[in-house]
C-alpha cells in the first residue's frame, strides 16, 4: 500500500511517500522521515502533515536510504516504511 520513493538533486535527497490505495485519507495521518547514510541516521524531519522531504546533504558520498514514519493521528498508532537504497555522490 505504501512505497517511499528516494532521488537526489543537486545536493538534495529527496522522499515522498506514494500511496496506492485511493481510499487512503492522508489528512488522518502525520508524516516523519529519517535519512539514513550507510546504515547511519544523519538527519531527520518531526512529523507534519507533508508526505515529501528535502534534505540537504552537502559534500557527501555513501548509500543513502530514507525511513517514513505514518502517524495515526487520533490514534497515535505508527507504521514505519524503508525506501530502497540509493548509492550517490554529491559533489
Amino acid at each position: 500500500m505504501f512505497d517511499i520513493k528516494i532521488d537526489s538533486d543537486n545536493g538534495r535527497v529527496l522522499g515522498e511517500i506514494i500511496v496506492d490505495s485511493y481510499f487512503f485519507d492522508k489528512s488522518k495521518y502525520d508524516y516523519a522521515f529519517y535519512l539514513y547514510r550507510n546504515n547511519e541516521r544523519i538527519d531527520l524531519a518531526w512529523y507534519s502533515n507533508s508526505m515529501s522531504v528535502i534534505f540537504n546533504v552537502e559534500d557527501a558520498f555513501g548509500d543513502f536510504y530514507i525511513k517514513a514514519y505514518i502517524r495515526d493521528i487520533a490514534y497515535g498508532d505508527k507504521r514505519a516504511f524503508s525506501s530502497n537504497v540509493l548509492a550517490i555522490k554529491i559533489n
